[in-house]
């Protein structure tokens, strides 16, 4: 028996373009493409953007009220730009276009999901710890599972702001969602955050704001340039959670942390196993670590759930903890219960 959501276009998306659905579900029948692990580098990839970007606004609350209007590629200028490029991507349309998730093949990238906007609402008010301020005692935020990557724009938009030095780190299994969504809506934000001291035209954030913003030389020039200012640095890695691809992620410095976010990744006993391998893996490696990870607690027909994170982490000397009262909107509404949990390392 094979389990399917459709994927069939933006209506799909409510409208702050986030997923709707129950959760992630995988085909039984697919055959599993192991792909292998690959680091790309920022220049590669902003080669393949296009001249300009198609963009509507994901708005996100946090607990105490504060709201933050995040720019996101629209998923139709993505198709635009994948028949634009040839045939060569039929794959890909046909994964965007019928597919949530194709386990080992499509791993659910180009969908803005629920629970990622749990984690970016909570984030807007805690950061990486208590605070947004206690940012400056991280030097590394990485991303599993990155996708639209809501969770790390939060944090990449105030660190542009208060010119905090980190390194992100945005891995996917698909090297497609990394040129196609996750780097866009970097650029994106940091065009809008950028606004004020900027000549050049930058995205306008509202509730209803859309648009299409141009991709010059100059811009791209620009935004090289303000990253290596102030010094925050983006790796972007592609492939399945494994060895290699904790390889490829360097540890942070010894009196630093490292802040992991993941949102959707445990939707089944498989892919819970190899999170949580490559999440205690990496968690290892700085004592000031821990992790952020939204969820829905099950994930019906496929067999993930908070419960199997927790006994997952605690097999391998982890504890996964849920973050009481959280307070983030919408989190309480009906329907498919969802939760935030934090990781460390006992």
């Amino acid at each position: 028996m094979a389990f399917h959501f459709g994927f069939d276009d933006d209506d799909a998306v409510d409208a702050d373009g986030v997923s709707g659905t129950d959760g992630k579900t995988a085909s039984a029948t697919a055959q599993e493409h192991r792909v292998p692990v690959k680091q790309h580098s920022l220049e590669e990839l902003l080669a393949t953007l296009p001249d300009h970007l198609s963009y509507s606004t994901v708005r996100v609350e946090s607990p105490t009220g504060r709201v933050l209007f995040l720019p996101k590629r629209d998923l139709y200028d993505v198709r635009v730009q994948l028949l634009q490029e040839g045939s060569t991507n039929d794959d890909i349309i046909d994964q965007i276009e019928t597919s949530d998730l194709r386990s080992g093949v499509y791993e659910g990238g180009f969908k803005t999901w629920e629970c990622s906007l749990d984690l970016a609402s909570l984030l807007l008010d805690r950061g990486p710890r208590k605070d947004l301020d206690e940012l400056v005692r991280c030097d590394q935020i990485i991303e599993l599972g990155a996708g639209t990557a809501l969770p790390s724009l939060v944090l990449f938009n105030h660190a542009i702001h208060n010119a905090i030095p980190l390194t992100f780190t945005l891995a996917d299994y698909n090297a497609a969602v990394l040129r196609l969504v996750t780097l866009p809506n970097l650029l994106l934000t940091w065009a809008a955050a950028n606004a004020p001291i900027t000549a050049f035209p930058h995205p306008e954030l509202s509730a209803t704001s859309t648009g299409d913003f141009e991709l010059s030389p100059t811009i791209l020039q620009s935004f090289t340039a303000a990253l290596a200012s102030a010094q925050i640095t983006l790796h972007f890695l592609s492939g399945p959670w494994s060895p290699a691809l904790a390889a490829l992620i360097d540890p942070s410095a010894p009196e630093m942390g490292t802040l992991i976010l993941a949102a959707e990744t445990i939707y089944s006993p498989a892919s819970t196993a190899a999170f949580v391998e490559l999440l205690c893996e990496l968690l290892t490696r700085v004592k000031m670590s821990k992790a952020m990870i939204a969820a829905k607690r099950l994930y019906f027909g496929v067999g993930g759930s908070v419960d199997g994170l927790k006994a997952a982490c605690r097999d391998r000397g982890a504890v996964a903890y849920e973050i009481e009262n959280h307070g983030v909107p919408g989190m309480g509404a009906g329907g498919v219960g969802r939760a935030l949990v934090e990781v460390q390392m006992y």
